[in-house]
């Protein structure tokens, strides 16, 4: 089901409006980097990427180029049902840690960050960039900052009655989406 509503609905789009309506978002800068926050975190709490659009490094920080000139629609509502209520639980820790810091603020912590810095490297402050920033980098640096107690704080989300049905298909995803990881520590 994941699958198919990324195919259907841009998720990063998504997400920048769902943190909009959490917490009025004044300005592209700003929406691009708690776009940028809510995938770090998501793949450090829940162990995979939030939406599948590629961020690269760009002078000014993180930026997920779809998003770029897209104020706009940002501020319309977000659709329903895009996101888990473990997905939505981690927009809404991010946008309550981050949210109030501008877009220049979260640019500069950006600039002081690992995945960014490392793929920027010893760029002149004026030069273009458009490099990816690799999910794994941001998952190692983010992570190291949750086992220092630094970041916001990882959401509790509720839990709901299942059928087997259901419970048979989490295992399944789980299994497919965990199959690489446990390959590697088997071996």
């Amino acid at each position: 089901m994941d699958e198919m509503r990324e195919s259907t609905v841009d998720r990063a789009m998504a997400a920048a409006q769902t943190i909009n309506a959490l917490s009025r978002v004044f300005g592209e800068m700003q929406a691009q980097k708690l776009v940028y926050y809510a995938q770090a975190w998501s793949l450090v709490w829940d162990g995979r990427p939030l939406f599948s659009n590629r961020i690269e490094a760009w002078q000014m920080g993180p930026v997920v180029p779809s998003l770029r000139h897209a104020l706009h629609v940002i501020q319309q509502a977000p659709p329903a049902g895009v996101f888990t209520a473990s997905e939505e639980a981690t927009l809404d820790a991010v946008t309550g840690y981050y949210g109030a810091m501008g877009g220049s603020a979260l640019g500069e912590l950006t600039h002081r960050e690992g995945p960014w810095r490392e793929v920027w490297g010893d760029r002149p402050r004026d030069a273009q960039c458009s490099d990816p920033i690799p999910l794994d980098a941001m998952r190692r640096f983010y992570t190291r900052m949750a086992l220092r107690g630094e970041g916001p704080r990882r959401p509790m989300t509720p839990t709901v009655e299942a059928s087997d049905g259901a419970i048979e298909r989490i295992a399944a995803d789980t299994s497919r989406r965990w199959a690489k990881t446990l390959a590697i520590l088997g071996s």
